[in-house]
């Protein structure tokens, strides 16, 4: 998956393999998140991103027009596979909306999401998110997405249990609560089980229907 953490050694046989476009791009997307977790947003720097990819610098702008290019290319990457993973568990082959919610709260705290690594590249983004205009839209169209991807099985779900919501509304509530636990289990992973706080979600989510008006 995007931004796990890659060998030392996968690094130093890239070094010794010719690549292709394609591969290379990738490595070198996949270097640049690994830097942003390691070494935050001001210390990923060309060197040290092109060190991960075991390329040469000046190979960085065959490939993109310069560092900001490529960071910001490795975050439209970044969460477009994230918003397509969590697209093929909404939408995937449970019988119930309950069990693709469930499933969804799973996957959102996931260890490949709320790791330390991957907790390092998004803060790391959502710092260079205050100031380039460029990042701010990426993030504002991703939560879009998701909203819109939450408010029809939300709406189903609110069907099966016979209650009227406003899903949009609903959606952006749920994911207020959702980054709430995601950032304190990326703080205190001890404290913060995966298996409890998804719970917890379900339980918010089922005390809110109970307390919605009836259809």
């Amino acid at each position: 998956m995007i931004g796990d953490s890659t060998p030392a050694r996968a690094n130093l046989l890239r070094k010794h393999r010719r690549l292709a476009p394609s591969e290379r791009r990738r490595s070198l997307i996949e270097a640049a998140l690994d830097c942003l977790s390691r070494l935050g947003p001001y210390g990923a720097g060309v060197r040290e991103i092109c060190d991960r990819a075991g390329v040469s610098p000046g190979l960085l702008r065959h490939y993109f027009d310069g560092k900001d290019a490529l960071i910001i290319e490795a975050y439209r990457t970044l969460t477009r596979e994230y918003h397509e993973n969590l697209h093929r568990v909404l939408t995937g082959p449970a019988e119930s909306a309950e069990q693709r919610l469930r499933s969804f709260f799973d996957a959102y705290f996931s260890s490949q999401v709320t790791g330390e690594e991957r907790a390092g590249t998004y803060v790391a983004y959502w710092t260079l998110g205050r100031t380039d205009p460029t990042i701010q839209r990426i993030q504002r169209s991703a939560y879009r997405r998701l909203r819109k991807q939450l408010a029809p099985i939300l709406n189903e779900l609110a069907e099966d249990h016979g209650a009227q919501i406003e899903a949009e509304r609903l959606a952006t509530s749920l994911i207020a609560l959702l980054d709430g636990f995601w950032l304190d289990m990326c703080i205190d992973p001890m404290h913060f089980s995966r298996g409890k706080t998804s719970a917890a979600c379900w339980e918010w989510l089922e005390t809110f229907l109970r307390g919605s008006p009836p259809r």
